[in-house]
């Protein structure tokens, strides 16, 4: 009964349901790119577009919180160095943007705009790319900073209290590393072909990248 409370709290929360519609559609990407059957395929596809087209709409309301967060970050005073603040500010900077292009894209498909939604979906795709190459990098320098604070705890002998919540926030930053790196591997997939891997991924392969970012995001929650 207490799981069964947990589960539904969770879905409860714009996030919680966000992550596990993410993980269906991803799965749904990675079962259709792998199946055999011409049906199954497109019924999975319909399902994983389904699930992606609510997911889009339901981001057309997370301009307002965006901004709350990026303006109480702001210049990122409160992180441990000025790398991890650039990173940080340019970051956001960048999600802040990617909002109301995605939303221009998708006014753009439905219609509603007179435009095409080509070049704004790929502006979108440039704006998650680097956000999360930015995000890959605070990570990392993040793992390094507390690495070097877990070594002059060693050097003084303290109690191994401490040295095992760094040893957590450094699993923590390299779990956010290695799942913003997977996102930044699919987001290139979407730029125009001949940058790097776009459009190079198979379908499954796009689906695998999905799973395991989701995965590793829903367990970091």
């Amino acid at each position: 009964m207490e799981a069964l409370k947990k589960l539904a709290e969770y879905l409860e929360s714009y996030s919680g349901r966000d992550k596990i519609m993410r993980i269906i559609y991803y799965s749904a990407q990675l079962a259709a790119g792998r199946s055999s059957c011409a049906a199954t395929q497109d019924k999975l596809n319909i399902l994983s577009d389904q699930i992606n087209s609510c997911r889009t709409v339901l981001r057309l309301f997370d301009d307002i919180p965006m901004l709350y967060y990026t303006l109480s970050y702001g210049c990122g005073r409160q992180e441990a160095d000025r790398f991890l603040s650039c990173c940080g500010v340019a970051a956001n900077a960048l999600d802040q943007l990617y909002y109301p292009v995605e939303h221009i894209a998708w006014a753009a498909d439905c219609k509603l705009l007179p435009l095409k939604s080509e070049k704004w979906w790929t502006a979108s795709s440039i704006c998650w790319a680097l956000s999360m190459y930015l995000m890959v990098l605070k990570s990392l320098r993040h793992h390094r900073l507390l690495q070097q604070v877990r070594d002059s705890i060693v050097s003084n002998d303290l109690t191994g209290e401490h040295f095992h919540i760094l040893s957590a926030m450094q699993k923590n930053q390299m779990l956010t590393a290695v799942r913003c790196f997977l996102d930044f591997v699919h987001a290139v997939h979407w730029l125009p072909e001949g940058f790097l891997w776009a459009g190079k991924l198979h379908q499954w392969q796009v689906g695998l990248l999905g799973v395991v970012s989701s995965l590793i995001s829903i367990c970091q929650s």
